[in-house]
């Protein structure tokens, strides 16, 4: 619990001097712990699941900058993430492969990911898949788009956009535990 808190914190030690690349890389192993963690903590209906037998799909869209592909990818490994008791399989669409990206999205997957140097729409993804957790980067992708979850960096924090509808809708819902933490978490109101 100690090192969830810790994660989730939005506190991570600079030792000397970073440069640019460096602090992308940090940022991207903040955002997928951030990512892994909120999954367990996000529950969904039956109906919004895959047959028991089958992978949970968490799906990435857009150029991959600063790693966080490579960071989920490991920790979902790692902790054998699963959702529901079912496999998560991480499927990373880059910009060029628009029309491939909306097939999979049209499967339904639990999760999508829109990367900040992605050409994806949330309007657009939410429309094709409206029962995944959409999370993006960026306050705007909440407050003015149709997306969840939004991640921002601010003063060497990264920080959690949550819009208050993903606590109190069906599926997929966000456990109200996260909001407690007030050093990393903003709610806002439903648009």
């Amino acid at each position: 619990m100690i090192g969830f808190l810790l994660v989730f914190s939005g506190i991570t030690p600079v030792v000397g001097s970073s440069t640019l690349i460096d602090e992308k890389r940090r940022v991207g192993r903040v955002q997928a712990a951030y990512l892994t963690h909120l999954i367990n903590f996000t529950q969904w209906n039956q109906a919004d699941l895959p047959k028991s037998e089958d992978t949970a799909k968490f799906v990435i869209l857009g150029a991959d900058s600063n790693g966080v592909v490579d960071s989920i990818k490991f920790l979902v490994a790692q902790r054998k993430l699963k959702i529901d008791g079912r496999d998560l399989e991480i499927i990373h669409f880059e910009n060029n492969l628009d029309q491939e990206a909306k097939l999979e999205l049209a499967k339904k997957p639990q999760v999508v990911f829109i990367l900040s140097e992605s050409t994806s729409l949330a309007d657009e993804v939410k429309t094709i898949t409206p029962n995944s957790l959409l999370i993006g980067v960026g306050r705007n992708i909440v407050e003015k788009s149709p997306a969840d979850i939004a991640f921002m960096n601010d003063r060497n924090r990264v920080r959690l956009i949550i819009n208050e509808k993903t606590f109190s809708r069906k599926s997929p819902k966000i456990s109200s535990r996260i909001s407690t933490l007030r050093n990393v978490v903003e709610i806002v109101p439903a648009r």
